[in-house]
């Protein structure tokens, strides 16, 4: 022990012999192992953490499983009928629940409404979930029953922040969507789930709701919780008997067609699926980042200790063998890592801060992210790992063979050892091929983001302002009265100044809403069993694809001719037209809601306009119907208005507008499509921005590392260079012999980067659009990058070198 505390304290005394090369060392530590740090408590706490609820490895999510349609993204939302299958023939859970997502509520605190995101959930989603109420109670069963007192729970946030933390505020009775309801209950601290809701309301379901028509109506999200004694697998199975016997029950319906399949998804897997693989990503990312900052230290390491041979010499004179001066050389790398180890969890610290802002709207569970123990343990584990990782080969080499030599100042000679070159050389190669392999893939994403922005989504974003508009059903109990608010808030707004256009839609376009169902087609130009294809089911307003800028390619858009009292009508998409009625126009064909059989009513086509982008720009969308709001009633609307001028400057306008016409109405979820459109493409800013910064750290490392290894090759060669301009050798002569040495090796590392970059880069494949992983443009640009900044790392100290005093060479010692 205290030969060991004898070694830390001399590796302190000789790092402080050299104080900028320990800065340089460690603020190169500290950023691969703040970096590291950082992604990793980012993976601990999204997807390596237990969800927060009772045994949450059998919680999972039942999805409609849609086969035949065709698309990469296939689930599909579950109607009360099918919800009421699963709940009712299932042997395999303990529990089941349904969740309506999309709500808000307007809940009138004083003598202001405001406007709080929410869900209705049945009774049985908080025992599904094991979670009980911090303060009253959560539902019972006869809470989800028709005609039952009308009650809420809260979230602990909205009990602080809007009831001042009241410890009477159970039973208390407030005012939400203009109906009086019972506060039975406040949730525990933390707990927000689904989406974050501040507000549960009991779903009640209906004895209509449950009618053979309601089944092709997918909308809702079912949670069910595996018995304790089952498996995943074993509740598939059983999922597997259930999908056939509904297909059985229902022969109108087309579920065999569709190849229909209820399947179970992981909940903890739902909540971070999408976000998994690319946080992986960039932890490969990050470690690729610490090897280059390990190498680049272990380079520095081999130039010092180049320095420390005599030092070296004079303690294996005394009798220190080389096992000793490994070890004593082992222990100044680990207190370097150490004090890397330090300063990289300040890195980290603001790392997270970033993360935690950037990610706030795109990561599940990133609000609780901190240095938490384990994490500090991860730190110090990679710490030590990279002192060994770096530490080894130097104290190897330095160890290697004990120069007595150096004693007497015989071991200087016109060329460095060629061991100890070589070993340099291949470290800088090493460096130069991680580091084009991380902007290999920074490259990638750029370019596969500069694709999807690039992409066509059916309408054109600019100068669009938007905002959500739910009506109470309280207050407007009937049709009429929800077609009369839209209806003079359509002309109202419309004669604002700076306004275009006005129309409104159920579901934005890239907004995750909106509900689909089966639609069956009146078309001889396909099989009778094709006819009734999976759509995505839209209501709008007239003026809506106006001003959302989606072309119309034939027929007419909704206008006041189209009322509750006249003829059904209803506008189709080009892919749907040219699915059903190839070669022909599809104005005035007719389709209905629902399969085949029965006695539907029938809607004839008016119009055909562009296919949209529903749900993400990267993805085909399905094919796309649209129905008037005067013959289908929506409460809940999202207002899109085109602006002649900057769209947010015209928000508070509408707002007035609104509140003419209803003082306790609030809109919400204001922003402009661009925003939207922004938004839908946050994850992969995110990744692609991360990995970006990760590789632009490498870069500099690389020149780093470059930079100092031309600096070492020359203080090596300093009488060589001085001879060759003593006997006549110009400055050209010597900037090309060094920029030369500089050159080789970066060829060298941008070859071996290129092999390495065009097989690693494969697992990016998924998080690509419009390009593949062997892109040729992207490889040549990063190589071209990386080339020009090695070669400015070279040009430098080749500059310096050009300039050298013969005379003043020729006597360097």
């Amino acid at each position: 022990m205290n030969t060991l505390i004898n070694d830390i304290k001399y590796a302190f005394r000789q790092l402080r012999k050299s104080p900028c090369f320990t800065t340089v060392a460690v603020l190169t530590l500290a950023l691969g192992i703040g970096a590291n740090t950082a992604i990793f408590s980012v993976i601990n706490s999204v997807i390596l953490r237990p969800l927060p609820y009772e045994q949450p490895d059998h919680l999972v999510n039942v999805w409609g499983n849609f086969t035949g349609i065709g698309l990469p993204d296939n689930r599909n939302a579950i109607s009360l009928p099918e919800f009421s299958d699963i709940d009712s023939q299932n042997n395999c859970f303990s529990h089941v629940a349904v969740i309506s997502f999309g709500q808000s509520f307007n809940l009138k605190i004083g003598d202001y409404p405001q406007r709080f995101e929410g869900v209705y959930v049945s009774p049985a989603f908080f025992p599904l979930l094991g979670v009980q109420a911090a303060a009253g109670r959560v539902f019972l069963p006869a809470d989800g029953k028709e005609g039952q007192d009308r009650v809420v729970l809260i979230s602990n946030g909205l009990w602080k922040r809007s009831f001042g933390a009241d410890p009477a505020i159970v039973g208390k009775r407030v005012n939400i969507n203009g109906i009086s309801c019972e506060i039975v209950g406040v949730m525990p601290v933390g707990f927000q789930y689904p989406n974050h809701a501040d507000l549960w309301a009991p779903f009640v379901i209906r004895p209509d709701d449950l009618a053979p028509g309601r089944r092709a109506n997918h909308n809702l999200q079912v949670l069910a919780r595996i018995k304790p004694e089952l498996s995943l697998e074993q509740a598939q199975a059983d999922m597997d008997l259930l999908t056939q016997a509904v297909i059985n029950q229902n022969p109108d319906y087309p579920y065999a067609r569709f190849d229909f399949a209820f399947v179970l998804s992981p909940l903890l897997d739902e909540m971070v699926g999408g976000i998994r693989k690319p946080l992986w990503i960039l932890t490969g990312a990050v470690a690729l980042v610490l090897l280059i900052a390990c190498v680049n230290v272990a380079n520095l390491l081999l130039a010092r200790a180049s320095a420390r041979e005599r030092d070296i010499a004079v303690q294996v004179a005394l009798g220190a063998n080389r096992a000793r001066i490994f070890r004593q050389l082992l222990t100044e790398s680990f207190v370097l890592s150490a004090l890397g180890g330090m300063a990289g969890l300040i890195v980290a610290q603001g790392g997270l801060k970033i993360l935690v802002y950037a990610g706030t709207t795109i990561l599940p569970r990133v609000a609780d992210v901190t240095l938490a123990p384990y994490v500090l343990t991860f730190t110090m584990l990679i710490s030590l790992g990279s002192g060994f990782l770096f530490g080894l080969v130097p104290g190897l080499h330095a160890t290697q063979e004990a120069k007595i030599g150096s004693l007497r100042g015989t071991d200087r000679s016109f060329t460095p050892d060629r061991g100890s070159r070589r070993l340099h050389h291949a470290l800088i190669v090493v460096e130069l091929a991680l580091s084009l392999m991380l902007l290999s893939g920074a490259g990638l994403l750029v370019r596969s983001f500069l694709r999807v922005l690039a992409m066509d989504g059916g309408f054109r974003p600019e100068n669009v302002l938007t905002m959500r508009i739910s009506l109470p059903q309280s207050n407007y109990a009937n049709s009429e009265k929800v077609r009369l608010f839209y209806s003079d808030l359509h002309d109202r707004v419309s004669n604002l100044p700076g306004v275009d256009m006005v129309g409104a839609i159920d579901a934005l376009p890239l907004s995750g809403g909106g509900s689909s169902g089966t639609t069956t087609m009146d078309s001889n130009s396909v099989s009778p069993d094709q006819v009734s294809p999976e759509a995505d089911q839209f209501v709008v307003t007239p003026g809506y694809f106006e001003a959302m800028g989606i072309t119309l390619l034939s027929g007419r858009t909704f206008d006041t001719r189209d009322t509750d009292h006249s003829l059904r009508v209803v506008l189709i998409d080009e892919t749907l037209a040219k699915m059903f009625w190839p070669g022909e126009n599809a104005v005035g064909k007719r389709l209905h809601q629902g399969g085949a059989g029965g006695n539907p009513t029938w809607a004839t086509i008016v119009g055909v306009v562009r296919h949209v982008r529903a749900r993400t720009l990267e993805a085909q969308s399905r094919v796309q119907v649209y129905w008037p709001e005067s013959q289908i009633t929506r409460r809940s609307l999202t207002l899109v208005i085109r602006t002649k001028v900057e769209p947010h400057s015209l928000a508070t306008n509408v707002q007035k507008e609104i509140a003419a016409i209803d003082p306790e109405q609030p809109a919400f979820n204001i922003r402009t499509m661009e925003e939207l459109m922004q938004d839908s493409l946050a994850s992969r800013r995110l990744a692609m921005l991360l990995l970006s910064i990760f590789a632009g750290v490498s870069l500099v490392l690389a020149a780093i590392g470059v930079y100092s290894i031309m600096v070492y090759w020359i203080s090596q060669r300093t009488q060589e260079i001085g001879l060759r301009v003593a006997l006549g050798a110009g400055q050209w002569d010597v900037l090309r012999l060094v920029v030369g040495e500089g050159f080789r090796l970066t060829g060298i590392g941008i070859v071996t980067g290129l092999a390495a970059a065009f097989f690693i880069t494969r697992v990016l494949q998924s998080q690509l659009y419009g390009i593949t992983t062997s892109d040729p443009l992207t490889y040549v640009v990063t190589a071209t990058i990386l080339g020009i900044v090695s070669m400015l790392a070279c040009f430098i100290p080749a500059r310096r070198a050009a300039r050298v005093d013969p005379m003043e060479a020729l006597r360097y010692e």
